[in-house]
């Protein structure tokens, strides 16, 4: 009935798995193995993509590594088939920037941009 419940029965959901606050390891789920075959399949071929899923690879690999990213971008692959199914419409992609100006943006503008909005005038010369 929900996409977090196909995603469950596939066998890609997000683990739960966590204790004070922390979060352990755990195995993946057990679920259909042919379609959690394809769906992560899927997620390795659209890892070098430009589009949004290609993009959510590549944020999640930064952080927690190659295959931890595939798994969640299988459930995302999985969420987005269920609306799909449910809306009985053909895949669309969005034209969204996801944050990719924001993560190449040099810090050093940041912390220029902060101390102006203290009310300070900031000149920057570089070390020779």
């Amino acid at each position: 009935p929900s996409d977090t419940q196909f995603a469950s029965w596939a066998g890609v959901c997000p683990g739960n798995n966590e204790s004070a606050g922390k979060r352990k390891k755990s195995k993946t789920m057990q679920g259909n193995k042919h379609l959690k075959g394809a769906l992560c399949q899927a997620a390795w071929a659209n890892s070098r993509s430009s589009n949004r899923i290609g993009q959510f690879f590549r944020r999640i690999r930064k952080r927690r590594g190659d295959k931890k990213a595939n798994v969640a971008t299988a459930h995302l692959l999985i969420r987005i088939l269920h609306a799909l199914m449910r809306e009985k419409r053909s895949y669309q992609e969005i034209d969204v920037s996801l944050g990719d100006e924001t993560s190449k943006k040099n810090p050093l503008d940041r912390y220029v941009q902060y101390i102006q909005q203290l009310g300070y005038s900031v000149q920057l010369n570089p070390i020779q």
